[in-house]
């Protein structure tokens, strides 16, 4: 009975979801902004160190900050699989060796983690201040530091064109 009530209920969701129409058509018209080289650097530099591909969040290119985002993880899993191994010998000596062996290689591991944490944080510096161009390119978009007449102190200001 119960399962006879299930289908029922998915069959008209479904039939609702087919047969409905809407009576009219809306694109969606979104207004975009030229993306900041720099903004998205220092994105990348400050809160990209915590979660790497923030910069590349900002440019929007997506996909890079997933693989990014995705490596940042392999690498932490990396540490903490050589740290466990570094420091607990003895729970790994199944794989082979005595524990000074298990001890150094949970070092190597460590470090190989280590590394890719670094250099995925460094990939994502280094390649968002291009990604921000490229978005600026791709949609015909041009970038500009607008020097505020009525600042207080207009030294600080500066424009630069990209």
């Amino acid at each position: 009975m119960m399962k006879r009530i299930i289908a029922i209920i998915i069959l008209i969701c479904f039939s609702t979801a087919i047969f409905a129409q809407s009576s009219e058509v809306v694109i969606d018209e979104t207004i975009l902004e030229p993306k900041d080289p720099i903004l998205a650097t220092v994105i990348a530099l400050g809160p990209g160190l915590l979660a790497h591909g923030f910069g590349q969040f900002y440019a929007e290119n997506f996909r890079m900050g997933l693989l990014l985002f995705s490596l940042e993880l392999v690498s932490l899993l990396t540490i903490g699989v050589g740290y466990l191994e570094y420091s607990n010998p003895s729970g790994f000596t199944i794989v082979g060796g005595n524990e000074g062996e298990v001890k150094h290689a949970g070092a190597i591991v460590m470090a190989i983690g280590v590394t890719g944490f670094i250099a995925t944080w460094l990939a994502d510096i280094a390649l968002a201040g291009r990604s921000a161009e490229q978005y600026n390119t791709e949609h015909n978009l041009k970038f500009k530091l607008q020097q505020e007449s009525n600042n207080l102190i207009p030294g600080l200001m500066y424009t630069y064109n990209f």
